[in-house]
């Protein structure tokens, strides 16, 4: 357990900072929601847009901007994105930061399996992704209460919530799991930013593009951003058939993680 306590001590900091931030982002976004209701955004003509085009941006329905849950929809599916990064690079800095930081010969002198290893830097990381998303998403859900319309519903409110929470925790267990398979192969974290980066932004093109050309709809179960776009959660439910593929993508790529550090030859 020595391991688990260093590990969440040294993501501490780092975790806070992602919930202050991300607190106050959603929090200046959900503030201009009364503000511009009034202006009348929904208003907005977009017929002269490609549909495909406003599809693949979710946003082709500018009349669903006139309520809380269709102005925040659109609003978080960039902090979903950011989100996604912060959990691939929680991923990716796992394992390879004790061999980039030179670290790995005190693990060495623990009386410690390499699955023990692995097992306890897997479930410390994904307990901090867990903790700062359900902080995320109270603080998201406390400010949609005030800055609600009158007339909206709060169980309605707190129903899509509860979907919301559960496909955006797959969706950066995912991204998590991704990383952390990539940790098994890389001996140093430094290029763990840029690689998380890639990863989340190369998958969520993915997604747009599967979204403009009917033909390459499937190019969207490669898109795990696509499995908790808050606009298409709060109308249509929880997509199962996206969940369940990132869900097989997260235990196969931690199983390779286990399978590749059991037989990698550690730098100490």
């Amino acid at each position: 357990m020595t391991l688990f306590r260093l590990e969440c001590k040294t993501h501490v900091k780092t975790l806070l900072i992602w919930i202050i931030v991300v607190g106050l982002l959603t929090l200046g976004l959900v503030s201009l929601f009364p503000s511009m209701k009034d202006m009348g955004l929904q208003q907005i003509d977009l017929k002269s847009m490609p549909k495909e085009m406003l599809k693949a941006f979710n946003i082709s329905d500018m009349s669903a901007l006139a309520s809380i849950e269709g102005y925040f929809g659109y609003e978080f599916q960039y902090v979903m994105i950011a989100t996604g990064i912060f959990a691939a690079t929680l991923g990716l800095n796992a394992l390879a930061r004790e061999e980039s930081e030179g670290t790995i010969s005190y693990l060495y002198a623990q009386p410690i399996s390499r699955v023990s290893i692995v097992s306890l830097k897997m479930l410390a990381n994904a307990l901090f992704y867990t903790l700062y998303w359900l902080v995320t998403m109270i603080i998201a859900f406390l400010v949609c209460l005030i800055f609600k319309e009158s007339t909206a519903s709060v169980s309605n409110l707190f129903k899509d919530f509860s979907l919301l929470t559960f496909a955006g925790w797959v969706m950066g267990l995912t991204f998590f799991s991704v990383g952390f398979f990539l940790s098994s192969l890389l001996s140093s974290n430094k290029s763990a930013t840029s690689l998380s980066l890639a990863l989340v932004f190369l998958t969520f093109i993915l997604g747009v593009v599967g979204k403009l050309q009917d033909k390459f709809q499937a190019l969207v179960y490669f898109s795990p951003v696509d499995t908790a776009l808050p606009s298409s959660v709060f109308k249509n439910g929880l997509q199962w058939k996206y969940i369940v593929t990132d869900l097989i993508v997260l235990v196969v790529s931690l199983l390779l993680a286990f399978w590749i550090y059991r037989r990698k030859d550690l730098k100490a």
